[in-house]
């Protein structure tokens, strides 16, 4: 398998991942308020009672099913136009992660969720590096400038 088969490989790996986490979101809210928990960003102790926790899980689900749409049409993508080699589709993948990215860290950021800017960082890296391995250049001649026809 070549480099770029790999790299293909490895983002539908990450894209399904991120199908399932989406769809226990969706599927499984109470779980997933759990983790968030854990992971520090969940709802203050002060708050953090039976009834916020019930109403916690209509965001959960909102907020899954958005990211399993996204998944799912990243993961058509890649699994079609980009493993045939349409050129269009990393730049278009790269763009969509980069406004999830930016958005979801600094607002992370201002709401001083600093844990959950860095939850952000592994998801990122995973689609980023292959994006950016996979980008396709046109040929430049030594001066940097397209060669003419």
């Amino acid at each position: 398998m070549s480099t770029r088969g790999r790299w293909i490989v490895w983002l539908q790996v990450v894209l399904v991942a991120l199908l399932g986490y989406s769809l226990l979101l969706v599927f499984a809210g109470s779980v997933a308020g759990a983790l968030f928990s854990a992971l520090g960003f969940g709802p203050p102790e002060v708050i953090d009672t039976d009834e916020v926790r019930a109403y916690l899980n209509l965001p959960f689900m909102v907020l899954g099913a958005v990211l399993a749409g996204w998944a799912l049409l990243m993961l058509s993508l890649v699994r079609g136009p980009l493993r045939d080699g349409a050129a269009w589709v990393v730049p278009i993948l790269m763009r969509s992660l980069a406004l999830w990215f930016v958005l979801d860290t600094a607002m992370s950021l201002v709401l001083g969720a600093p844990l959950h800017a860095l939850f952000n960082l592994p998801f990122a890296i995973a689609l980023g590096v292959p994006l950016v391995k996979l980008r396709t250049r046109p040929p430049q001649g030594l001066d940097g400038v397209k060669p003419q026809s």
